[in-house]
């Protein structure tokens, strides 16, 4: 028996081992083949066959497609091997090219345990639904994975712990997140990142690995290295071949497989999740080839980046030829046996594509009705809220012994509540669980509660949101701390390409139950890369909803409702309220502020300020002096900034009172909330107003080290009562 030449060896040659020793070539072997059972091995062959037969109909019916396709023909053996190495509920997170991917997962997922595919007369009807549903979400059907919204690229399935990106590199830190919740429930489960070649050079690819070892997480990391960046190949791309060696740097065991023979790579992946769940993170390089180019229909060769040859030389390892062909030679299955898989996986296919197609004298036609209404457009931006609560968490009155809190006892309180009542919740960041209690102290109470849940991460941003996005996904409750409010920008790819708009683009079947919280770091000389709030940038996104605290006792109220939502909330502090007192609330740490709650701090009858965080506490005195003056002012905190949770009815009200608005933020003007906000009043305001809308803000810079010069660009008193002074009299009626 001849021991068949493997595509890892046609295509890099000889590997040596020696210079990289936590890395194993997987070469391709016959006697693997017939170890193999043969039950798995019609399932390997029934789900390439299955992959190839989907992804050929649509290759052909492109214009059918709205929007890109991103074909995976050539790459089918990775994905079979893959999925039937894992567990069903195993995390696994892909990429824009993610078909095969999606297949595999799906129909590993759904097989049945007794599904012979040598003795079945037909498919079993949760494959066949799964991977219709996949079909339909391709062509932005009703009936697809999503409801149409994620099409081609962004498929999801929570059962199967499916999630694709189409950002290069996007799906890394999610796959890491799945793995941390695997770990910290305890289930033997993996989380698994496949990514292409090119993902390999960009930030999520490093900061995903750097997490995963550091913690030791069940992760794997599965390259699928099919040779091209879209037209750039791997040596410009990389200046080197075998980018297994990227493992070397963080420690990480390693395999080279061939990733056009799914036994092959079967066998790796099984290897490697079993070192995963008893050791930690594994990387496996599976060499494979895309035989069309990035999108559509024609090959590589037609764009001039390749040649026929180098194409020519490839087919000569489909997957969908030799695997077949390999099973008769060694005489694992007949060539009847064969046949049969290869015209199940078929008549599959063909049952999928007669639901989701008709056939017409102008070619093939999607029926307009299997299209999704568009009266269902927004639905699935956020949650629809916390649901019902408790009558007594939602209890404003004093406590009983009219006790006082400080905010950071307050935060410092909630947080460890939290943890201590939800074994689903965890904090994760920089530092949260050194310096007895993090930076600023405020995860002291969950250090004492839940230590091995109070999780320091390396420097990694993205990586560690991106963890938090995966975690979420596969059920746990993340909070999240970015050390300082700009950090956000080092992780604006997941906090604003993914964890924004995971819950819309997967079609409303994810919670994205996660809280980022910051605390703004205005007036402490840490300068302009340290002192920005971030609420403006947030509101940008409306999959976020935002609160900003003014007292103790609000935060304790907001951070639950938060973490009820089942959405991403951003908690915005201030270092400046730390030492603000307020009185607890008879509720105490299980207090609840829903959305749509806002609080009339005190009445007045000549203007109304809207403000929030430490600007009100700016307001507040200058209120007080104006008093005496004769202008009575209205101040209220909305609390939740978001369009979505805002109190819009509330502020109209209150306007209408007095006929006249100034919004108060201690923020960049060009980065505050106040343009959102007056955008959301606007088209009810001017029935009310009886003189134009004010807003005062800090200077429009970034906040420069030198003391005078920082305190100078701040909000300032004087703007403050200037801007209320003259809203309150040009909104008096004249007489």
């Amino acid at each position: 028996m001849n021991q068949t030449v493997s595509s890892v060896e046609a295509a890099m040659g000889p590997w040596d081992a020696t210079a990289y020793p936590n890395i194993r070539v997987v070469p391709s072997s016959d006697t693997d083949l017939l170890a193999t059972p043969r039950q798995t091995l019609g399932m390997l062959l029934f789900t390439i066959h299955a992959i190839r037969g989907f992804e050929r109909w649509l290759l052909d019916h492109a214009d059918l497609v709205h929007g890109p396709l991103h074909s995976s023909i050539g790459q089918e053996a990775v994905a079979a091997g893959m999925a039937f190495a894992l567990a069903g509920s195993d995390g696994l997170t892909s990429t824009h090219r993610a078909h095969h991917d999606v297949i595999a997962k799906l129909i590993r997922y759904a097989a049945p345990a007794d599904f012979d595919p040598f003795a079945a007369d037909a498919v079993p009807g949760a494959i066949t639904d799964l991977v219709l549903a996949t079909l339909a979400e391709v062509l932005g059907l009703e009936q697809g994975l999503c409801g149409g919204r994620g099409g081609s690229m962004h498929l999801a399935h929570p059962g199967a712990g499916v999630v694709t990106s189409a950002i290069v590199g996007g799906g890394i830190p999610p796959a890491v997140g799945a793995a941390l919740a695997a770990k910290l429930k305890g289930d033997g489960g993996v989380g698994v990142a496949a990514f292409g070649d090119g993902a390999t050079a960009i930030g999520a690819f490093h900061e995903g690995l750097a997490i995963a070892r550091a913690m030791d997480l069940p992760a794997i990391f599965l390259l699928e290295n099919n040779r091209y960046s879209v037209a750039t190949s791997l040596l410009e791309t990389a200046g080197f071949e075998q980018l297994a060696i990227r493992a070397a740097g963080y420690d990480m065991p390693a395999f080279i497989v061939d990733g056009m023979d799914p036994v092959a790579v079967l066998l790796t992946m099984e290897a490697a999740r079993r070192h995963a769940v008893a050791h930690g993170p594994v990387f496996i390089e599976a060499n494979t080839y895309r035989y069309y180019h990035q999108n559509g229909p024609l090959p590589g060769s037609a764009f001039k980046y390749r040649t026929r040859d180098e194409e020519k030389a490839w087919a000569a390892f489909d997957p969908a030829v030799t695997f077949p062909r390999r099973l008769v030679d060694t005489g694992a299955l007949s060539q009847a046996e064969v046949d049969a898989v290869a015209a199940l996986a078929a008549g599959m296919i063909a049952a999928c594509v007669a639901v989701v197609s008709v056939e017409t004298p102008d070619g093939t036609r999607i029926p307009p009705e299997l299209y999704p209404s568009t009266a269902d457009v927004t639905r699935g931006i956020l949650g629809p809220g916390i649901g019902d609560v408790d009558p007594a968490r939602l209890d404003t009155s004093p406590a009983a012994d009219d006790a006082q809190i400080t905010y950071l006892a307050a935060m410092q309180g909630v947080i460890a509540r939290r943890l201590e009542t939800d074994p689903l919740a965890f904090v994760i960041g920089e530092e949260v669980g050194h310096l007895g209690g993090g930076v600023g102290g405020v995860t002291k109470g969950a250090i004492a509660v839940a230590n091995d849940r109070v999780l320091n991460t390396p420097i990694a941003e993205n990586g560690f949101a991106g963890a938090g996005l995966g975690a979420a996904l596969a059920g746990l409750h993340p909070i999240v701390e970015l050390m300082y409010p700009d950090f956000a920008l080092e992780a604006a790819d997941q906090l604003l390409n993914h964890v924004a708009k995971a819950r819309y683009m997967f079609g409303n079947i994810f919670e994205v139950p996660l809280i980022v919280r910051c605390q703004v770091s205005r007036g402490r000389g840490y300068g302009p890369q340290h002192s920005v709030d971030p609420s403006g940038l947030f509101a940008l996104f409306p999959g976020w909803r935002i609160v900003a605290p003014s007292t103790g006792a609000d935060y304790i109220g907001l951070f639950n409702a938060a973490m009820l939502t089942g959405d991403p909330v951003l908690v915005v502090d201030d270092n400046r309220l730390m030492k603000t007192t307020s009185p607890l609330t008879a509720a105490g740490m299980d207090a609840v502020i829903p959305p749509g709650s806002s609080r009339l701090v005190r009445a007045g009858t000549d203007v109304t300020v809207l403000s929030w965080g430490y600007a009100l506490h700016r307001v507040l005195p200058v209120a007080e002096r104006l008093e005496a003056e004769g202008i009575s002012v209205e101040v209220i905190d909305p609390r939740w900034l978001d369009r979505a949770s805002f109190d819009r009815e509330g502020v109209l009200e209150a306007v209408g009172r007095t006929g006249a608005l100034v919004i108060v933020e201690d923020s960049l003007r060009s980065f505050g909330m106040g343009q959102s906000i007056l955008d959301l009043l606007l088209p009810d305001l001017f029935g009310t107003l009886r003189t134009a809308p004010l807003r005062v803000t800090g200077d429009d810079v970034f906040s420069p080290v030198s003391k005078p010069l920082e305190l100078h660009v701040h909000v300032r008193d004087a703007d403050i009562e200037t801007a209320i002074i003259s809203a309150a009299r040009a909104a008096r009626p004249q007489s």
